[in-house]
């Protein structure tokens, strides 16, 4: 499957910030981060560089402080935030289904939810699938401590933002240009990936 995720990232400019998104996937230290299995920036030509502005075609990356990065930035924050309402869902929906039995000892327990999309920005109706359905362990883990599929934005270092605090903050210190140097700011770069 694939999907667009964000990157944020302190750079000098946007084809430094561009670099810093390639290295997290095919840089000497993409086997740090195993969280997806490849990632196309939209300069490669991602599946989604179409559908957005033509400086991710261009340049790759995009201030984080403009209307363009301010957008992808909220728009990677919303895709989060459903998603994970979304895995929330399927486990309420099991735990009123199932034993707890049932849960811990069959091997696949699924459990259908709202209709969803995810591949991406959705940008029609026939886009969306039927239903959503998933196992209700996979759903619990993917709400812990887990990286991947549920998560849309990310920093420098290939770690997701997970909660709204981390969000916040993320926007403050953009919002501020706050990042310890002057020569510096900050730069939002999406990332077409496979998990």
């Amino acid at each position: 499957m694939h999907m667009l995720i964000r990157v944020v990232s302190e750079a000098y400019d946007a084809e430094d910030a561009t670099g810093i998104a390639h290295g997290l996937f095919e840089g000497v230290d993409a086997p740090l981060y195993p969280t997806f299995d490849y990632g196309t920036l939209m300069t490669d030509g991602g599946r989604w560089s179409e559908s957005l502005p033509e400086i991710f075609r261009e340049e790759g990356s995009a201030r984080a402080d403009s209307e363009i990065g301010n957008d992808l930035l909220e728009g990677a924050w919303v895709s989060t935030t459903r998603e994970l309402a979304r895995r929330m869902a399927v486990i309420r929906k099991g735990f009123e289904e199932y034993t707890d039995k049932e849960l811990l000892e069959s091997p696949r327990i699924k459990a259908d939810v709202e209709p969803w999309n995810p591949l991406g920005p959705t940008r029609s109706e026939e886009e969306f699938i039927d239903s959503y359905s998933i196992d209700v362990r996979y759903a619990m883990y993917s709400v812990g401590e887990y990286a991947g599929p549920v998560y849309y934005l990310y920093n420098e270092y290939g770690t997701a933002i997970r909660s709204q605090a981390e969000y916040e903050q993320l926007l403050d210190e953009i919002a501020t240009d706050d990042t310890g140097n002057d020569e510096t700011s900050f730069y939002v770069t999406p990332v077409d990936v496979h998990y």
